[in-house]
């Protein structure tokens, strides 16, 4: 791609395998668009008949002899460039966060395209890994499939995916296929890319929470509002957040399940009448829907957002204020106070200025 441009005298700054400015973009998606198997096999052609053996008219008329060409191992990403730094490195620490917290196996196999059953072969999982100087990458595996999400250069952040055995993706490995491929990991950075933007799209909207916890009318039924406080309601959002059978919904008893698994709780303490009811009140603020006539839920797109924001409220800020990592106050008068001390020390005054204000 490169050396088509520059045969066309088109100007263009690239670092590595990245292209990070062109003056002609759309001349630079022809080029990449020429790169097709046909050219890719001609350019083989000609270096195996010029580094490969050599074989006589004898031997080609005795056995019928050709080349073959598969494909091994292939990558395919999806650059982000940025024109400044900071950005990036923010968005790469919530693009993980949240890849750790709902990238459920699921999920994983929804953006990789293939199906889940107890023959599977691989696993299904994601993980956080960290080299020298702090440089981290989140990958996601899937069968013989990998991908990537980390950021370069101090540039662009990327989104990649690396495919090792075609088969998983329903491909043979001839050199034919290369343009399959290419469209089949191109949808499947798009999903990627496309969740982690779907889990990055949650901004603080204080009125949300005023207006959820204020009741809704059905009807002629007046159902109260969902409290931030709530712990039933933020176990619910937070066992439906990791999707489980997403695509079929949630029956209430399965939910009611995964609900007493994952929080240790007997049906004495969470009965499934309770969760009929707490369904019931966010289906009333429309954030999880029927599937059809079955008795099966999901969230919706605004539920998803409503109980990520939920989440990571009681997860980023409920949680360390309340369970503090200091046994008492920390000491204003300290000689040097950290700046973690003197970080909660701030939040600590200002919590009990407002709660002063409330009872006043």
């Amino acid at each position: 791609m490169a050396g088509e441009l520059e045969r066309q005298g088109i100007c263009f700054r690239r670092d590595d395998h990245a292209f990070l400015a062109t003056a002609d973009a759309d001349a630079l998606q022809a080029a990449a668009d020429r790169l097709t198997a046909e050219v890719i096999r001609k350019r083989l052609d000609y270096w195996t008949r010029v580094l490969g053996p050599k074989f006589s008219r004898e031997d080609r008329a005795a056995v019928p002899l050709r080349r073959e060409y598969s494909l091994n191992q292939v990558e395919s990403c999806r650059n982000f460039v940025f024109r400044r730094h900071f950005p990036i490195h923010q968005i790469f620490e919530r693009s993980w966060e949240m890849g750790l917290f709902r990238l459920t196996a699921d999920t994983v196999a929804h953006i990789f395209g293939v199906r889940v059953h107890k023959r599977l072969r691989g696993k299904l999982s994601c993980v956080l890994d960290k080299f020298d100087h702090g440089h981290h990458v989140m990958r996601v595996y899937g069968k013989s499939l990998v991908a990537r999400l980390y950021e370069k250069f101090s540039t662009f952040l990327r989104v990649e995916i690396c495919v090792h055995r075609l088969k998983d993706l329903g491909l043979n490995k001839g050199l034919a296929t290369l343009e399959a491929l290419r469209q089949t990991l191109a949808a499947a950075t798009d999903r990627l890319a496309g969740f982690e933007a779907h889990s990055l799209n949650v901004h603080v909207d204080v009125p949300l929470f005023q207006r959820i916890a204020l009741p809704v009318t059905v009807g002629r039924t007046r159902i109260p509002g969902i409290k931030i406080h709530d712990p039933r309601m933020i176990r619910l959002m937070e066992v439906l957040l990791h999707a489980g059978t997403q695509l079929a919904g949630w029956r209430t008893t399965e939910i009611h399940t995964a609900l007493l698994t994952t929080f240790g709780l007997t049906r004495d303490a969470y009965s499934l009448t309770q969760l009929r009811y707490d369904v019931r009140k966010m289906k009333a603020h429309g954030l999880v829907e029927r599937q059809g006539r079955r008795y099966c839920y999901r969230l919706t797109d605004k539920g998803i957002r409503v109980a990520t924001m939920f989440v990571l409220f009681h997860k980023r800020v409920c949680g360390p204020l309340v369970n503090t990592l200091f046994h008492g106050r920390p000491d204003k008068s300290s000689a040097r106070p950290t700046p973690i001390e003197t970080a909660y020390y701030k939040a600590d005054a200002a919590i009990q200025k407002l709660v002063d204000l409330l009872a006043a």
